[in-house]
């Protein structure tokens, strides 16, 4: 998408369109003489390849947040639970306490 607002592009196809004033358009041959640049196939490999690294470490991030989000909620609960016992006057060992609090 760049290769076709850059400067060159628009500059060279300026002079080849056609219709009217409200209406001009580069026309296909245009494009055809035109192919879009590519770099070399080494160079598409390695940025594939650091595309594909990158997505790998997206993925385990997501997991970790996923991970973090649900041991969030966990002890959210855990500690909400304890404190209506503790506002119901409910006595608990300290083992009691330890496992409402534990993310298990």
């Amino acid at each position: 998408m760049v290769y076709l607002k850059s400067p060159k592009f628009i500059i060279d196809g300026i002079p080849r369109m056609t219709g009217t004033a409200g209406q001009k358009r580069v026309p296909n041959d245009y494009f055809a003489q035109n192919p879009f640049p590519l770099p070399p196939i080494e160079e598409q490999k390695r940025i594939v390849a650091k595309v594909d690294e990158l997505m790998r470490q997206c993925d385990a991030l997501k997991e970790c947040q996923q991970a973090r989000s649900e041991s969030g909620v966990k002890l959210m609960n855990a500690a909400v639970q304890y404190v209506l016992k503790v506002v119901s006057g409910k006595k608990e060992s300290q083992r009691e306490t330890a496992r409402a609090l534990s993310l298990t």
